[in-house]
């Protein structure tokens, strides 16, 4: 009788496991942050023209500080999840233009990727590393003409903003 319920139950865990595991290997982070944009060279390339710095803490309006980098890149150029999580919001903000946020959990990270001119995820979705989410723009308070096109990009960690570059590979 015991062995006539055990071999169907293991063989059901057995299912759920395998399956969890795929789930889980599909969603599996290759390198800890992999960069946002695609460039040809080794070196980022950081948005700087008449409108201002897009280095990590430059000046802005007021007493503003700039929470992220601004990663040029050409218009249309794709856009990444730099890890595997949940996309928050997939929205457009009057300052930040079409723009995406993503959770990370765990390690409580979120990632911000703004200005953007297409989004192709939506609130709530699942996404994987280095899977397209959105193109580069220059959508919100960088639709200016003497703007270059570029991604903003923020990660911040329980709130707090980290300078991007010492995470991206």
């Amino acid at each position: 009788m015991f062995r006539k319920i055990l071999k169907p139950g293991l063989s059901v865990f057995l299912i759920i496991f395998i399956l969890y595991s795929a789930y889980e290997l599909y969603y599996l982070d290759k390198v800890f942050f992999f960069c946002p944009v695609e460039y040809k060279q080794d070196t980022i390339i950081i948005r700087h023209d008449s409108y201002g710095s897009g280095d990590f803490l430059s000046n802005r309006s007021g007493s503003r500080k700039h929470n992220g980098i601004d990663l040029q890149a050409k218009f249309g150029a794709a856009v990444y999840a730099v890890r595997a999580g949940k996309v928050i919001r997939a929205q457009f903000h009057q300052g930040m233009g079409n723009f995406i946020e993503i959770s990370h959990s765990p390690g409580g990270y979120v990632t911000i990727y703004g200005h953007l001119s297409k989004i192709e995820v939506r609130a709530g979705q699942l996404v994987r590393q280095a899977q397209k989410v959105g193109a580069v723009g220059k959508t919100g308070n960088a639709n200016h003409r003497g703007v270059i096109p570029h991604l903003h990009f923020e990660i911040r960690k329980n709130g707090m903003p980290l300078d991007p570059m010492k995470f991206i590979e």
